[in-house]
């Protein structure tokens, strides 16, 4: 009897290890939401408040395309362990009634709005917006810009300029489009925090386009600032496989953008997140393609605005599911970081199927 009880456990934490932290250095300190059902809780996004609240968003659905899916919302303790019910993120859910809402991000505005992005099928982008002392978001708005209406997706969180001169309440979303003539793309808008906020639109920029060489594509930027320079990852894919990462920098307060490129030599990342850390240094998350089932790995980057070299990359969640990754990461403390991981597998082949995941790791670790 003795005997079969250990098989029995064995077997238990056997189907219950891919849904944990991939490595004894990083822990998994809480769970933000398991999806009733068939639903699971994928693409995640999330923020620090400036009342010390952290705010977290995902996309609701079946499966990771094909199927119609909700943008739903929590509000965690400054320290991530606790988090409120999950609820729609919009207040009026039926603006998007029927329509897959898709990849949901979020950045902070200079006073402490949140504006949240998302596209739908078809490839339009819209934003909706959360001021301090509100409990959901606005009816979204379609973000277009010349030259960019349709076939526009995003993946990565808008960026609030820090004020300089002229240059206040400026915002970067970062979009993408397909085809040989597309790329990677920000629309800059000014940020109207008003009674009834909004973002004003005045230009878009590509920042990198496909085809070049001929059969690579360049996906879901993302950016973070530091001093007079943005910082960009872009994901590459040549022929529909991985390519490395490309990184890109310029000064977004000139008229004329001038973009400076790096290949991001060993590192396939797909739909990563940048995060400024309180020493300056850059958290680097990401779906590493370099192993198998793309799992969430990390890397501290020591000088984001002189040239990336690959330094010692720290897995930090693998569901053991081969549709994974999508992290984000915030800072609680300073060199405290939590990251966001979710396991897809259905119920049936894993008990934690469904569930968003709060990983927690340190700098020591990096």
């Amino acid at each position: 009897m003795i005997k079969r009880t250990l098989a029995v456990l064995a077997a238990v934490l056997l189907v219950g290890v891919t849904a944990q932290p991939a490595t004894a250095a990083v822990s998994m300190v809480a769970k933000i939401v398991q999806e009733p059902g068939e639903f699971e809780a994928r693409f995640p996004d999330v923020v620090k408040l400036n009342d010390g609240r952290l705010m977290a968003v995902w996309h609701r659905a079946a499966e990771h395309a094909g199927t119609v899916g909700t943008i739903r919302l929590s509000f965690g303790s400054a320290n991530g362990r606790t988090w409120s019910a999950a609820a729609p993120a919009l207040a009026n859910p039926g603006s998007m009634n029927g329509i897959d809402t898709r990849d949901p991000k979020l950045g902070k505005m200079q006073d402490g709005s949140v504006v949240m992005t998302f596209f739908v099928p078809g490839g339009k982008v819209y934003y909706s917006v959360w001021k301090p002392g509100w409990t959901r978001f606005t009816d979204p708005v379609q973000l277009t810009a010349p030259g960019l209406a349709t076939g526009v997706y995003s993946h990565g969180s808008p960026l609030a300029l820090a004020d300089r001169g002229t240059h206040t309440d400026q915002v970067l979303i970062p979009v993408y489009t397909g085809g040989p003539a597309g790329g990677a793309h920000y629309i800059q808008a000014t940020w109207r925090p008003t009674a009834d906020p909004r973002l004003q639109v005045s230009s878009a920029h590509k920042i990198i386009g496909n085809s070049n060489p001929p059969g690579r594509a360049y996906q879901e930027p993302s950016f973070v600032q530091y001093g007079d320079t943005v910082v960009a990852v872009v994901r590459a894919e040549q022929n529909g496989n991985g390519s490395p990462a490309i990184i890109a920098r310029w000064n977004p307060y000139t008229a004329k953008p001038v973009f400076a490129y790096q290949s991001f030599t060993g590192v396939l990342a797909n739909s990563h997140h940048l995060l400024k850390t309180a020493s300056g240094k850059l958290l680097f998350t990401y779906g590493d393609r370099a192993r198998t089932g793309r799992p969430t790995s990390g890397m501290l980057i020591g000088n984001p605005t002189a040239t990336w070299a690959k330094s010692k990359v720290l897995p930090l969640y693998n569901s053991g599911h081969g549709d994974q990754a999508n992290p984000s990461s915030v800072e609680i403390a300073p060199g405290t970081f939590l990251t966001l991981g979710y396991n897809a597998k259905k119920k049936s082949a894993s008990p934690s199927g469904g569930t968003l995941w709060v990983i927690e790791s340190h700098a020591s670790d990096y």
